[in-house]
């Protein structure tokens, strides 16, 4: 598989990628040239350069924990080749969200994580910047898991996101690690390939989540987010509704007599200004918090709060659908919580069918009659 393009470009210009690819560039032209004038120029270099996994050679030249990822084999055109070309179509992204000091940064670690990791498997010499464009692809799962990559797989080209192209990646660096362990004799370090993914994906996600890298709609924490709220959605809606369960009992016995009491609802407050992406992550927080906590009240608050502040925003229709939900559900009060449907169902802007069959589902559910009592 060889990647063709991404759909995220950098909104800065991405000169440390550049360079990183002209210096390896560089690098394996000069070590051919000198080969074929006699070698000597070539030698030197490797010496200074390759990294050798031993405390002594490690304390003596500390610098090739780095270097080594600058070298590749002279009769290796294909490594170096696909290395930069993986390096200039994801690398560019990445120091797009990073800025050039931290992207420098995260090229520099992933450079001595993937050889310490090599370490622990090979005393074999290490040359190659593998293990550190995998730290540079890792980190794009992260911070674009939705991009769309385009994949040269065979003689078709083929489209999928970034999470599962790295994926992708991974899976056949972890086979060729095992056929490792089973004797083929690769000369491949796939472990470095290995430890570079994880650097790049936990990396990143450390300083998604302590906030020293800007949360965007893009990144691995944000699917994780939509993830769990389409699984609590889910699983609040495989919950028995307490009208569809007795319902049926009801209307046989004869006792459909009044109304069931309805607690008061909280109502959405008068819109200020529009929420922009920080404050809706806020208060669906909170909300879900509340939840949690058994405080139904606050929760379908926040969710509808959400809707009213943030009409537009991708999260408004599930978020009034949790609290019509639990307004009907958890408060009693149907009758508000089929206004909330209502309301999303006549929205200008559609929403998507997995919401719209819920909110369809939810609003049959509220037309069943009331236990105990008349619809």
């Amino acid at each position: 598989m060889i990647p063709l393009a991404v759909d995220r470009q950098s909104r800065i210009s991405p000169w440390v990628t550049t360079a990183i690819v002209v210096l390896n560039l560089l690098a394996f032209v000069a070590v051919g040239t000198s080969l074929r004038e006699g070698g000597s120029n070539a030698n030197s270099l490797f010496s200074w350069g390759v990294f050798i996994p031993s405390a002594g050679a490690v304390a003596e030249r500390p610098w090739t924990l780095i270097t080594y990822a600058f070298l590749h084999d002279p009769s290796g055109l294909a490594h170096v080749g696909f290395n930069m070309l993986f390096l200039f179509i994801f690398g560019r992204a990445v120091e797009g969200r990073l800025g050039h000091l931290r992207f420098a940064l995260l090229y520099i670690g992933g450079c001595i994580v993937a050889a310490l990791a090599q370490w622990l498997f090979s005393r074999a010499p290490m040359v190659g910047a593998s293990g550190a464009v995998a730290a540079v692809t890792g980190a794009f799962a992260a911070l674009c898991p939705r991009a769309r990559v385009r994949l040269l797989v065979f003689i078709s080209v083929i489209e999928i996101s970034g999470l599962a192209a790295v994926i992708l990646f991974a899976v056949i660096d972890l086979v060729g690690q095992m056929g490792s362990f089973l004797g083929s004799g690769a000369r491949v370090a796939y472990i470095a390939h290995l430890a570079g993914y994880a650097f790049g994906i936990g990396s990143m996600l450390l300083l998604l989540g302590m906030g020293w890298i800007a949360r965007s709609e893009f990144d691995l924490f944000f699917l994780l987010r939509q993830w769990r709220r389409r699984r609590a959605m889910a699983d609040a809606f495989r919950q028995s509704s307490p009208w569809t369960r007795e319902a049926g009992s009801a209307l046989g016995s004869g006792n459909a007599t009044t109304d069931a009491p309805r607690a008061n609802s909280p109502r959405a407050e008068p819109p200020l200004r529009a929420w922009n992406d920080t404050d809706v992550r806020r208060a669906f927080h909170d909300a879900s918090s509340a939840f949690e906590r058994g405080d139904f009240s606050r929760a379908a608050s926040g969710w509808e709060r959400i809707a009213t502040r943030a009409p537009h925003h991708e999260e408004a229709d599930g978020a009034l659908i949790m609290a019509a939900l639990t307004t009907a559900r958890h408060l009693g009060d149907r009758a508000r919580a089929q206004q909330m449907i209502d309301a999303l169902l006549a929205r200008t802007r559609p929403c998507t069918v997995a919401l719209r069959q819920q909110a369809e589902a939810l609003r049959a559910e509220l037309a069943l009659p009331t236990p105990g009592g008349q619809a």
